[in-house]
């Protein structure tokens, strides 16, 4: 994984997919490529102060993080689901923006 700095010409948040953060870019950006050149993820600033060892121990935390949530979907799709439907769900969200 290579990691370059580049122009930021948008305005918007942006997320770090190595740790999982949610941060606002300025006027630069760092991004993660593959080796073969792929885009992979935006990159925080936490992650590149952390330099690259503490950059891998963010993401082996965030790589178990996401083991555990896959696991407990798994589990839960092997229970019954109960659930309003489209149209029960869309007629409380009318209530409520009335009663607001």
């Amino acid at each position: 994984m290579k990691i370059q700095i580049e122009s930021n010409d948008f305005e918007e948040k942006s997320y770090c997919h190595l740790c999982g953060s949610v941060f606002y870019p300025t006027e630069v950006i760092a991004r993660a490529y593959r080796d073969s050149g792929e885009y992979i993820s935006d990159v925080c600033p936490q992650c590149i102060a952390a330099e690259p060892e503490g950059m891998r121990l963010r993401m082996r935390r965030r790589a178990e993080t996401m083991k555990a949530i896959a696991s407990e979907l798994e589990r839960l799709t092997r229970d019954e689901i109960e659930s309003p439907s489209l149209d029960h769900f869309r007629v409380a969200n009318q209530i409520a923006k009335a009663l607001q």
